[in-house]
Parts: structure tokens; sequence; C-alpha cells
């Protein structure tokens, strides 16, 4: 009789105990053998994609493009059929932004970088030679669409720098595309006054494809 009551209270217990647990578990869970096991969290959704880079797509950017192609290059005052000691290509790289120089002579080699900063609304150009030579030049274009650079170059005695103003005169015809380019050097004395470092006439080879 006691072990009778005894198993049937054990029973009861067990009864209870299994209706709890049931009560206890959500009736959202999967059926089956995974009932009650974590659920693997949701992957994050993928970051979103980087800005823009900056372009060189204003009109800023293209005003030195006249510059561009393949010259022969000559002192002002030059016979145009005379021989030519100096060759100059010009070209447009870096995603339109750097406007790149390339020049040779019999003795010397060298070259410049040229862009606009828009951060400072102003056209620079970096020049150097094969002889450590280095200008550095800031500057916009005049009123004529001429690029009027200034800055500083090696002092002709060897010693210190020299202020100069380097012009780039459009002579045209075709404004977009001339045919004819003076670059013209002016040195700042100490005495307050500009005199002429060199004066180069730019004539623009036959053969060389649109810019």
């Amino acid at each position: 009789m006691i072990r009778d009551v005894a198993s049937a209270v054990a029973v009861a217990g067990l009864l209870v105990s299994a209706t709890l647990l049931a009560a206890a578990v959500p009736d959202n869970l999967p059926l089956g053998p995974d009932r009650g096991a974590v659920q693997p969290a949701a992957p994050p959704p993928p970051p979103p994609p980087p800005p823009p880079l900056p372009t060189c797509e204003r009109p800023e950017h293209r005003q030195f493009d006249y510059w561009l192609g393949d010259w022969e290059v000559r002192p002002n005052g030059t016979p145009a059929t005379a021989p030519t000691p100096l060759a100059n290509e010009i070209r447009l790289e870096d995603g339109g932004c750097v406007v790149t120089e390339h020049w040779t002579t019999p003795r010397m080699s060298g070259r410049s970088l040229n862009i606009y900063d828009r951060t400072r609304g102003q056209w620079h150009q970096t020049w150097v030679d094969s002889t450590g030579g280095l200008h550095e030049y800031w500057g916009n274009p005049d009123a004529e669409g001429n690029m009027v650079y200034r800055g500083s170059v090696p002092a002709a005695a060897g010693n210190g720098r020299q202020t100069v103003r380097l012009t780039f005169f459009n002579l045209g015809p075709d404004k977009a595309r001339p045919q004819t380019v003076r670059q013209f050097s002016e040195g700042l004395g100490d005495d307050g006054r500009w005199t002429t470092g060199y004066d180069l006439i730019y004539s623009r080879r036959a053969a060389t494809p649109a810019p």
C-alpha cells in the first residue's frame, strides 16, 4: 500500500515538472530535435559604399589645356626653319588633373608638374632639371587666358633664389589648340625692375594628334 502511494506521488511529480517545462518553452521555437537550440544572429548589413573621389572636371582645371601637345621650341626671333635645339612634350595625365611637361636639349633634360589647386584657387608648377635645379610657381590665367606664374628659381650667381614671372602667351589662332605659344620669363632685380630671363616660341609639330 505504501509503495503504491509513493509511486503515485512520484508519477504526479513528474507530470507537474513536465507541465512547468512545457509552459516555459516559447511556442515559436522550431519543432524537432533543434527545439530549444540557440539560433545564430543575423549577419550585419553590408557597409555603405565609399564616398566618390574628387574629380578635375571644373572649368578651372582646363585653363592650361592649350599648352598640350608636342612642340619644337626656339628662342624668339629664330627662323622657324632653323634647327631646333629643344623638344617639349606636354601631356594631360592622372585623371585629367595634371599637366606634365618633359623637355630635352642636347645637354640637359627636365620636367614639370602643373595642377590647379582647388584649395587655394590657383595653379601650381614644380619644375626640375638634370642639374638639380628646382623652380616653383603659383599663378592663374590673365584676362586674355594666358597663364601667368610667379615664383622663385635658383639665382644666376648660384646663391639664394630670385623672384621670377613666367607667362605662357596663347598666340592662337585657334585658342583651344594654338599653333604657337610664347613662354616669356622675367626676373625681378634688386632695384625692383623686371628684366627678361628668356623668351621662347613653341611651334606645334605637324604630326601632333589633337589633345
